[in-house]
């Protein structure tokens, strides 16, 4: 009993460390939650066509494509695995 009165009076101390916080998140009102989707003002209409976003993803994959292409050649240059072949 002696060794838990310490325990006890340093949880009741810590108890009160918890600052000025709220305990609950802040609430939204129900016309907030259910209101439709706004873009913002700087997001340009001609950027967010079908078209050019279109055109943006076949630009990306074909330099995607040709990243990987360029990357498929050998690993190791040839002068240097003529050095690693053992010598006869």
């Amino acid at each position: 009993m002696k060794r838990t009165l310490p325990l006890f009076a340093c949880a009741a101390l810590l108890s009160g460390c918890g600052g000025e916080a709220d305990p609950y998140p802040r609430l939204l009102p129900t016309d907030r939650i259910l209101a439709e989707p706004v873009l913002p003002d700087h997001a340009p209409d001609a950027a967010t066509s079908p078209t050019a976003v279109d055109a943006q993803a076949k630009a990306r994959a074909e330099a995607l494509r040709e990243r990987a292409d360029a990357l498929r050649g050998p690993v190791i240059e040839p002068e240097a695995r003529s050095r690693m072949r053992p010598r006869d």
